[in-house]
């Protein structure tokens, strides 16, 4: 007996649709709506210009939440975008961060979970000079489309203008012509299309029909009374300007000219960049690759203002260690609501802890590495002050102070080790009690679980572990054990508290890998009845810190995100970071550390205006 295909969503919970493509809507929602074996993983949409294939897919996208079997899980036009381009933003939608091609196509491979995607106009993907593969959308579909779209559990709606991208077989082929459509019919013969500005895109690298070629750090007139080949504001440049001003640089070989304005660095079209800095061919100052290898992940990010694209830039020029480059850049960025103070890319802690130092030398960052050497460093510019002795064999991967001498690590065992900041140095007295009731629970034979985070404040630790339970301990008391509570479903990734001695609470924030981070309060004992955030991505830390704006909440995710809560007004603020997060220390002055196996950087927050 063969079973009936399940019916398609009405098609009037979609907008209207006129032209051809009213006509292949309803085949593509059939698609869209059934992951069976019986219907292929892959649409292709093809058909000639101003047939309707962009919008086609548009109009599917902006029903698809509606029903569970159509939702979209990434969109991404690929016109004028390379491998790399295209990856990042696939990253960032699916929640994975920005990620190089051959990452992405690991982590999809790995997660199980179902993805739809569709990808507009895949054959006008393609950038930078034209006798480089990156400029022909062919580069983009063997080094990241194909092998995407070869994942058993990856389904996709894809426009190609003609059907020599892809291929065809076994595929369902939807082309829209001014007649209607049919499938599987032949390829629509090659023509140009009409870019978003109006005007005709050519061969990757040639000019755009109507612009003039910049000259050095020029590009094209802007503007009504603005003279040709007069420098650019590049504040006020039009959006087209800004996109197409490195594709007529390429086309008269004045591309280095045009790279080495900061401005232009911060306002440019990312892929035409990317792209065009992949040509060891142009002259350009030493580290300046560097710094945009460092930076154009994170300049991915949507929605990024001027200002945010200066301060991510200025981050990496610190990193780089590119003082006339980062100086240049530094009047935008601190426009922005945050703004580098040091960045060390060379760092690599496996571990990290504030201390509160003296009255004159401010707070201090502790760090543990992979070595299991301890360094102390001032937060104010990252210069190292000391170094803590010991046991060679620890290898911590987690630290918090206890006092200005002592502090608490944590190994990849799941095992709790006392440190001494100094020679002369003593710890509380109730904390080789605490290391020992830990120890010997994950050391008992029978324990499948072991601790995996760490925090401290006052006189308060708390502890998580692989079970979702959080246990809060106070070194002032004679209790002889914690108050424990089970706030997640799967492990604890970071975990912090805060005394609120004031109205007598401790606040606990546990971060998990169910992607929630929770609020408890030792008050009523109770947990927050939502999460305080759940997102797609990992938390991977947390801190608070009482500061000038109220109490604040940080957390960093492991798409390279980090958001900052001021939690008595429930607002948040979003970061986007050069690397993935580990470690975060935030400061009662604005100041937030956030360390990571690539780098430790400390950033200025302005706590007048980060929310606005």
């Amino acid at each position: 007996m063969v079973t009936p295909a399940p019916a398609p969503p009405a098609i009037q919970a979609w907008p209207p649709l006129a032209g051809p493509a009213a006509a292949v809507a309803p085949a593509l929602l059939a698609w869209a709506a059934r992951d069976d074996a019986a219907m292929p993983r892959l649409c292709l949409i093809t058909g000639g210009p101003g047939a309707g294939k962009s919008h086609l897919l548009a109009w599917l996208l902006a029903g698809s939440d509606g029903d569970p079997r159509t939702t979209v899980h990434a969109t991404v036009p690929a016109r004028g975008q390379i491998a790399e381009t295209l990856a990042w933003e696939f990253g960032h939608q699916l929640g994975y961060g920005p990620l190089p091609p051959d990452e992405l196509l690991a982590r999809v491979a790995a997660d199980p979970r179902p993805v739809r995607l569709l990808l507009p106009d895949l054959h006008t993907a393609g950038r930078g000079p034209a006798d480089l593969p990156t400029a022909l959308p062919r580069d983009a579909v063997d080094r990241l489309v194909g092998p995407l779209l070869a994942l058993p559990h990856v389904r996709a709606a894809v426009e190609v203008g003609q059907l020599d991208l892809l291929p065809a077989e076994g595929a369902l082929v939807l082309t829209l012509g001014p007649d209607g459509y049919d499938t599987g019919g032949p390829p629509v013969p090659a023509r140009r299309e009409a870019d978003p500005f109006g005007t005709t895109v050519g061969p990757a690298g040639s000019a755009p029909a109507g612009s003039a070629p910049p000259t050095g750090g020029t590009a094209p007139a802007d503007g009504p009374g603005r003279e040709p080949g007069a420098p650019l504001d590049w504040r006020t440049a039009s959006r087209r300007s800004r996109e197409e001003a490195l594709d007529t640089a390429l086309a008269e070989g004045r591309a280095g000219d045009l790279l080495k304005d900061p401005g232009f660095l911060v306002h440019g079209s990312l892929p035409a960049i990317t792209a065009t800095l992949a040509d060891r061919r142009i002259p350009l100052p030493s580290r300046l690759r560097g710094v945009w290898q460092q930076a154009a992940p994170a300049l991915s990010t949507p929605g990024l203002a001027d200002p945010h694209r200066a301060a991510i830039l200025h981050l990496a020029a610190l990193g780089a260690a590119d003082a006339r480059l980062a100086e240049l850049l530094r009047p935008l960025a601190e426009t922005h609501r945050w703004t580098a103070r040091w960045y060390r890319p060379s760092w690599r802690p496996t571990a990290a802890a504030l201390t509160a130092g003296s009255a004159e030398s401010g707070e201090r960052l502790m760090t543990a590495d992979a070595t299991g050497r301890v360094r102390v460093r001032r937060v104010s510019d990252g210069e190292l002050v000391g170094r803590v002795t010991v046991d060679p064999r620890l290898r911590p991967v987690g630290l918090t102070a206890l006092t200005d001498s002592c502090a608490l690590a944590l190994d990849e065992d799941g095992m709790l080790h006392p440190l001494l900041l100094g020679e002369e140095s003593m710890a509380p007295g109730r904390v080789d009690r605490l290391a020992l009731h830990h120890n010997g629970v994950t050391a008992a034979p029978s324990s499948d679980v072991r601790l995996t985070a760490l925090g401290a404040h006052r006189d308060r630790v708390v502890l998580a572990d692989g079970a979702g339970a959080v246990h809060l301990w106070s070194l002032s008391s004679l209790d002889a054990a914690p108050r424990s509570i089970r706030l997640h479903g799967s492990g604890v990734t970071a975990v912090t508290c805060r005394v609120l001695p004031e109205v007598g609470v401790v606040l606990v924030v546990s971060a998990g890998l169910d992607g929630a981070v929770r609020l408890w309060d030792s008050a009523t004992g109770a947990e927050m009845p939502v999460p305080v955030e759940r997102r797609a991505a990992i938390p991977t830390a947390v801190d608070l810190a009482e500061t000038a704006a109220g109490l604040l909440l940080a957390v960093a995710w492991s798409d390279r995100r980090v958001h900052v809560w001021q939690l008595s007004e429930g607002r948040m603020a979003a970061l986007s970071l050069l690397h993935p997060v580990d470690m975060l220390m935030l400061c009662a002055d604005g100041t937030l550390v956030a360390a990571g196996r690539d780098g430790t950087c400390a950033l200025g927050l302005d706590l007048d205006r980060l929310w606005s």
